[in-house]
């Protein structure tokens, strides 16, 4: 979809139905003030002067006492906005992005849904605003000059991903969860929902067993709305073995059974000759629930993907990105709907440990923090364990008076490039730009500090990142991707259940990252299915160093082009990647923080998309090839 709105008082020569192709539709109102077109393959209805157009899926009107018809969308809009005015917006449930004129109204409404932040990218200034799902359309549709924000570019090599609505592209954003724009009178107002979506009412419940049942009923339901708006046909998922992708695979083998449909397809992605490999943890859950199980290699050969991802995703993305790309593609043969466990982890508080440090530790003064801060530096030189090098990160966020401002991010740094890092490795005139900030970032304070942190996560953390790029990897395949956790019913569900109930354990279990305290609601929920060994519980986590250190060849290309890119300090990049190549993988530990994996694999992640996107290889035709073609 493109579309673009310009103001009355500004002449445009642009016309979307310049160069369209066939299976485009177009409309334009006010003489081309607005405009756009939309693919033949999405719904739009049209009565008089209102008209609605939706990609993607209305899967329930929430939280109204009106009669409306899901089968006749447009008018159920148009009544809920004649009663709700803009506040429409907070009744429509699903994965969609709407453009909607109400009935004799002069506004139209943009509008994405609660839940992604992969819908829509757009370019404002005060005179015009274009707008299209594909950031390459975007580009190659309007003038916008193809600069690098460098607030965004240190946002990514800080976090593995841009934690507000900006983008690489200077003056270029994307619309984030519950944003939407009224344009009116000539004028564009962007606006959001969010402060109100969230809500924390922690309280103790009775029986459990009924509890249990609750959330098993939502989850379904929830799942069951999502699969019959879709009509989908065939459902496959995202399967690890762990929490999470198990729970998705046991609901699913009874909504899929109640709608008469195939049954469940599983896949997972395998590391062989890797110690921490799911495939026998994935392979049980499959088949005792009777779901097909497909287990996909992933090797140092499948890194010649990441052009591949980087084109699909549109901007540069890391985490366990490449996997889940590769796995999309196999899956997306037969596949129309994908299912995953991700948002679990955020919803859970997986960050428990980082709000037991603050319970304990906030109420001391400054030197008193920054005293367990440098004892947690000497455990993590007298030990070198992983547990003291994670402890030794969040200690010293608490070393800063104001350690509220920016948390989120800070926080996030500690598999990439913090504040220390980026002194190396960046020039002073890279530095000089601000991180980007959202626009709807969540605010941190001493009270209820748990809870801020599972909010700010989600929204600042979990949209822009895990979300974002799984979700565009399932469409550029042809696939929808649905998260059953990610849904308001399930997720107003657990933000009502009792902190103890939430992450267990005494302050000890709960400050060290102990596994066998965590999730205790959701454990017990899995306990009716699975025996105790089978309930397993580790985060998705790929062997960076193992993928890219065969690849020697293509790193000392990479490198050359890094210092050509004439963004970094050649010194200090010479100096990582030969620290890299030195650096052994653990048989016992995962090595997130000393080794430098994900580090490059952000550098080569970042320098592919600049190479795509700013320097113009998007526009060529030929892009499946070799990394070290595409280098040349």
């Amino acid at each position: 979809m493109l579309g673009h709105f310009i103001k009355v008082d500004n002449k445009t020569e642009i016309s979307l139905k310049k160069n369209m192709s066939p299976d485009y539709h177009h409309v334009d109102f006010t003489n081309g003030q607005f405009d756009f077109s939309w693919s033949a393959t999405s719904l739009f209805l049209k009565d008089n002067d209102s008209f609605l157009y939706i990609d993607g899926n209305i899967t329930q009107f929430i939280e109204t006492n009106i009669q409306l018809d899901l089968n006749n969308q447009l008018s159920s809009i148009n009544a809920l906005y004649l009663f709700y005015s803009e506040n429409f917006v907070r009744h429509l449930d699903g994965l969609f992005l709407l453009v909607f004129k109400p009935k004799n109204s002069d506004e139209i409404f943009i509008v994405n849904n609660r839940y992604e932040a992969n819908r829509l990218y757009y370019y404002l200034t005060e005179t015009e605003f274009y707008f299209s799902e594909s950031l390459k359309d975007l580009l190659s549709n309007f003038p916008i000059p193809r600069q690098p924000d460098f607030g965004s570019i240190r946002s990514f090599l800080s976090n593995g991903f841009i934690i507000s609505e900006k983008t690489p592209v200077a003056g270029v954003s994307k619309m984030l969860p519950a944003d939407y724009f009224i344009i009116k009178n000539s004028k564009i107002f962007q606006k959001s929902y969010w402060s109100d979506e969230i809500k924390f009412n922690r309280k103790p419940f009775d029986h459990l067993q009924n509890h249990i049942s609750r959330y098993e009923h939502l989850y379904q339901q929830g799942l069951e709305n999502y699969l019959r708006a879709k009509k989908s046909r065939r459902v496959g998922t995202l399967l690890s073995g762990g929490h999470d992708t198990s729970f998705v695979v046991i609901q699913a083998e009874k909504v899929l059974k109640r709608l008469k449909l195939p049954k469940l397809e599983a896949f997972t992605v395998t590391f062989p000759d890797w110690n921490f490999n799911e495939e026998s943890y994935a392979a049980n859950i499959a088949q005792k629930f009777d779901a097909a199980f497909t287990a996909i290699p992933f090797t140092a050969k499948d890194l010649d993907y990441a052009i591949d991802l980087i084109k699909a995703n549109e901007e540069p993305v890391v985490g366990s990105s490449l996997p889940l790309h590769i796995l999309m593609k196999k899956a997306g043969v037969d596949v129309d709907t994908m299912l995953g466990g991700d948002g679990g982890d955020t919803l859970w508080g997986e960050y428990y440990p980082v709000a037991e440090y603050h319970r304990l530790f906030f109420r001391f003064p400054l030197w008193f923090r920054k005293s367990i801060y440098t004892l947690s530096k000497l455990l993590r030189k007298l030990t070198d364990w992983e547990r003291f090098w994670e402890l030794e990160h969040v200690a010293k966020l608490f070393t800063e008076k104001n350690y509220h401002h920016d948390f989120l991010r800070k926080l996030c740094t500690y598999r990439h490039f913090d504040q220390d890092f980026q002194d190396k490795l960046l020039k002073t005139e890279i530095l000089s730009h601000p991180y980007s900030n959202s626009h709807t970032e969540i605010k941190y304070s001493n009270k209820n500090f748990s809870d801020t942190l599972i909010e700010s996560k989600l929204f600042n953390g979990f949209y822009t990142y895990q979300s974002f790029h799984t979700g565009k990897s399932a469409r550029y395949f042809g696939m929808d991707l649905y998260l059953p956790t990610i849904n308001k019913g399930v997720i107003d569900f657990i933000n009502q259940l009792p902190a103890d109930w939430i992450n267990g354990g005494n302050f000890f279990q709960r400050l060290t990252n102990n596994k066998k305290i965590n999730r205790k609601f959701h454990k017990a929920a899995l306990s009716q299915y699975l025996k105790k060994s089978e309930i397993y519980n580790r985060s998705f986590d790929i062997p960076w160093t193992k993928i890219l250190q065969p690849r020697k060849d293509f790193l000392w290309q990479l490198l050359d082009k890094l210092k050509a890119r004439n963004w970094y300090n050649n010194n200090y990049l010479d100096q990582l990647f030969q620290e890299f190549l030195k650096q052994n993988l653990s048989a016992t530990e995962l090595l997130e923080l000393k080794n430098h994996g994900y580090r490059i694999f952000t550098l080569m992640s970042l320098e592919i998309w600049c190479e795509l996107f700013l320097d113009g290889k998007i526009f060529e035709e030929k892009l499946d090839t070799h990394l070290e073609d595409f280098l040349k």
